[in-house]
């Protein structure tokens, strides 16, 4: 068994309405005005935070540059959540055994873990498990995999650190649906999750117990979500098939994963799930045989966070808490989807 103790998100201090951002990309893009608009409004966000203030982003430079701004404001943000956690929860940083990282855009060797354990007091055998590509998908199979070494290590603590800054992705010369889509909906910011072993000290002020994981990949779909590496970074690629996916396949997936712990739909009383986009939220939704009330707080998430790739089903599960949403003892589902074609879930218990 291993425990989430708490969860931290942060983000830019740039914060842009999406008519500013509209109205930006329709003076870069001006024969795509009606494309920016119309997609600008379906996405159904209606803020976003960005690393850098609105007017700098058309002279981005090449991927070299995008990986120094990207990785300055990853410290930043990360040292804040980290000693946000610390400060709250009196742990000392010498006791994390492990720090996961998970991001899908930006580049850095040494790693963020490792730049952070040159400005944070981290024992120097902490162990560090950087996460490269799982976009999306990051958030819960982070979780999953620090829940995976901890069953192992029942005495230990351990950190999940999620970084996605996707704004320094945007490209600027790609007029293609895929990107003005994506530069409608995704966004910039960090969170950190503490979790410990079942022996652990801190298991006792838990907040939630993972039961069980399980990971789906759908053969053949490498083109439905990802990036291609071009000179000036990352250019998205995004298929409008997604939603379908979540029709055809995470919907048996999710009744085989619940028949697995002998659980029904009825057993499960919230969810706390990767917010996508609309219409694969409506999708994630109708499979799930809930309504849109049950996903209030991933739309909540989308309309004011924007799509912050891994970070936005961490920031969903810390609104969750905030809201007080589960009770004691309650079962709830977390799911996220992201590049390879794939999926991950959770059934966690309120404690």
């Amino acid at each position: 068994m291993s425990y989430i103790v708490a969860v931290k998100t942060s983000f830019p201090k740039n914060s842009e309405s999406q008519d500013n951002i509209a109205k930006l990309l329709t003076s870069i893009w001006p024969d795509k005005e009606k494309h920016i608009y119309q997609f600008s409004k379906s996405s159904t966000v209606n803020k976003r935070h960005l690393t850098l203030p609105l007017s700098e982003y058309p002279t981005l430079g090449d991927i070299g540059e995008r990986s120094l701004k990207w990785l300055d404001e990853a410290v930043n943000l990360q040292k804040n959540n980290i000693l946000y956690l610390q400060e709250n929860l009196n742990f000392n940083l010498d006791e994390i055994s492990l720090i996961a990282s998970t991001t899908v855009t930006g580049l850095a060797v040494p790693t963020l873990e490792a730049r952070l354990m040159n400005v944070l007091s981290f024992s120097p055998n902490t162990k560090r498990l950087p996460i490269f590509g799982l976009g999306c998908l990051g958030g819960v199979a982070g979780l999953n995999r620090v829940k995976d070494y901890l069953d192992g290590h029942p005495r230990e603590a351990a950190l999940l650190l999620a970084t996605e800054l996707c704004s320094l992705t945007f490209q600027f010369k790609d007029i293609s649906v895929a990107n003005l889509v994506g530069t409608s909906l995704f966004a910039d910011g960090a969170a950190a999750v503490l979790m410990v072993g079942k022996d652990h000290r801190l298991a006792k002020s838990a907040q939630f117990e993972i039961i069980d994981t399980r990971s789906f990949f759908y053969s053949d779909t490498e083109r439905m979500m990802g990036w291609d590496i071009v000179s000036s970074g990352f250019q998205i690629v995004l298929s409008g098939d997604v939603p379908k996916l979540v029709s055809e396949k995470v919907a048996v997936n999710m009744n085989e994963f619940l028949n697995l712990n002998k659980l029904k739909r009825n057993d499960i009383s919230f969810f706390i799930s990767h917010p996508g986009g609309p219409k694969v939220l409506e999708a994630i939704t109708e499979i799930s045989g809930g309504n849109k009330e049950d996903f209030k707080i991933s739309w909540d998430s989308l309309a004011e966070k924007g799509n912050m790739s891994s970070v936005s089903v961490l920031h969903v599960m810390e609104e969750t808490l905030n809201k007080k949403i589960p009770v004691q003892n309650s079962l709830g589902l977390m799911l996220a989807m992201g590049p390879a074609f794939c999926s991950e879930m959770n059934i966690i218990r309120k404690l």
